[in-house]
């Protein structure tokens, strides 16, 4: 089986995707994001709900390899749906962002949060799947 993964899409789609959750989380969001989530900042600290949120770079070790995964799922499901355009990549990645979005409103149900919290990720899923699909479906290895 040949392999068909073109390695400057999956590496596209993971910048894209920092670029987005440093977006939509920090320019866009952060407000009411920090607010769902019971989250404060006194200076260069953060508290949830008046307990100290010790500062790691665990959480975006994390994000970048799930990104990576994402993508490189994605790349391999359109391999097997034969997913070649851009157009076509973008509508398959809102299925998978829907579903996404749909799993955050129902956690966000059970565990009573905000609905803005499940606006805020539910609409950040939407469109990153989007994104990735756009660009691994229209940059295809031949």
């Amino acid at each position: 089986m040949e392999n068909k993964t073109n390695w400057l899409a999956i590496g596209a789609s993971v910048v894209v995707s920092m670029l987005i959750g440093f977006l939509w989380y920090g320019a866009l969001f952060n407000t009411q994001w920090m607010a769902g989530n019971g989250i404060t900042m006194e200076g260069e600290k953060m508290f949830k709900n008046g307990t100290e949120i010790p500062m790691s770079m665990m959480p975006m070790i994390v994000n970048v390899l799930a990104m990576l995964v994402y993508a490189l799922v994605v790349n391999w499901l359109f391999g097997k749906m034969n997913v070649s355009t851009w157009q076509t990549g973008a509508i398959f990645g809102a299925s998978i962002g829907l579903i996404m979005a749909i799993g955050e409103l129902t956690g966000n149900m059970f565990s009573n949060s905000p609905m803005s919290l499940t606006l805020i990720d539910g609409s950040y899923a939407l469109v990153l799947f989007v994104v990735i699909g756009a660009i691994v479906g229209g940059w295809r290895k031949k």
